[in-house]
């Protein structure tokens, strides 16, 4: 019995959309362009954030990256350091350790490179403390030879460091390990090693880091004769917090943007509701006067209000499956983004968008519907 009062209200709102169609396209119209804005300035903000996020990391280092520096003093072999490290990083970690082999930094003997000053070399380090195969492609290409306290290391042989290699070893080039022993020949201080740490958490843990990594550490610092409180340094080797908040900022905007045009689709739609309700005055009367109860009478004007949703958001849908192309197109020519408007992702925030709008234009006037004398309302007709 209920099921079939649920149909019959629901023929009986489609029934009194049918006799104002030109109202009910309008309605319809302004609900499809105002959640057609929706996904699009939804899909721009996960496209920017996703863009300038990607820009963030390679320039100043994904959030929680930390740098680990042991103590040179330590005897140990790089095997046994790094496999400790990993002990002592375990619970904050969650990518697999880098790792590098630091020379100290050497001032180049010939053209052009002894303009620049001092160069810093590392050699890329496996998991496991060997070296990691020379990878030449992974950055540009130096045009010259490397000489440094006389002895030559081939173009071939180096590369300049990548974006990232730099934020996260502080170094200029990368060195074939065919020639890190050589080149460690050329200075007195000892090759370092770098670990980065990458924990994929923007608040700060440099200290809780530093301490199970001292605890990790003991043994190295004793037999080394080396203090706990120096056997490993541990700082961020990522920054630029204020441009991190700057993008989900943007991301904020967007997001306000697209509520606010559906907040203006919904409130063009309460008024043309209120209008309706006072055309219909008397027939809301009469249905209460022949024992309609209050919920029923509620509950068609939501349904009449769902009747222009569901249409107005079959359209935008329609619009944007029928654009997709064209929008991708220009999302590449624009912005060097692929932008795909519809996307699972975007579900549920279509349904929050459906229930809010049903909720704003709705509620009021389901509520004053319900609040009408039957006898009043028909004493003034």
């Amino acid at each position: 019995m209920y099921r079939w009062r649920w149909l019959r209200l629901l023929c009986l709102a489609a029934q009194n959309t049918a006799r104002s169609k030109l109202k009910f396209v309008l309605l319809a119209t302004l609900v499809a362009v105002g959640a057609l804005v929706f996904l699009s300035v939804n899909e721009l903000a996960r496209a920017s954030e996703d863009n300038l996020s990607e820009a963030i990391d390679a320039d100043l280092g994904t959030a929680g990256t930390y740098r680990v520096t042991p103590s040179s003093g330590l005897e140990a072999d790089r095997s046994g350091l790094l496999e400790a490290i990993q002990a002592g990083i375990s619970t904050y970690a969650n990518e697999s350790l880098q790792a590098a082999l630091t020379l100290p930094p050497l001032q180049p003997d010939c053209p052009p490179y002894e303009q620049i000053g001092e160069v810093h070399l590392v050699v890329i380090l496996d998991q496991s403390g060997e070296f990691a195969t020379f990878d030449r492609g992974a950055g540009v290409r130096t045009e010259a030879d490397l000489c440094l306290a006389g002895m030559v290391i081939p173009q071939s042989a180096i590369r300049t460091a990548s974006p990232r290699e730099k934020v996260l070893f502080g170094t200029s080039f990368v060195l074939d390990p065919a020639y890190a022993r050589a080149a460690g020949l050329t200075s007195a201080v000892p090759a370092g090693l770098v670990v980065i740490v990458k924990t994929g958490k923007v608040e700060d843990q440099t200290d809780a880091i530093r301490e199970s990594l001292i605890a990790s550490l003991t043994d190295f610092a004793l037999r080394s004769g080396i203090p706990k409180e120096g056997v490993v340094v541990v700082s961020r080797a990522d920054s630029g917090e204020a441009v991190r908040a700057a993008s989900s900022g943007i991301k904020l905007v967007y997001s306000l943007i697209g509520w606010g045009v559906l907040l203006v689709s919904g409130l063009g739609l309460l008024v043309a509701e209120l209008i309706v309700l006072r055309d219909r005055t008397w027939f809301f009367g009469l249905t209460r006067a022949l024992g309609a109860r209050r919920q029923d009478v509620a509950w068609l004007v939501l349904c009449d209000i769902a009747l222009v949703l569901v249409v107005g958001f079959g359209l935008a849908v329609l619009l944007a499956l029928a654009t997709e192309g064209a929008v991708s197109q220009f999302g590449e020519a624009a912005f060097q983004v692929d932008l795909q408007i519809l996307q699972p992702s975007m579900l549920p925030g279509l349904l929050a968008a459906f229930l809010s709008m049903l909720c704003l234009a709705g509620g009021y006037p389901a509520w004053r519907a319900t609040r009408l004398d039957p006898l009043e309302v028909l004493e003034r007709r």
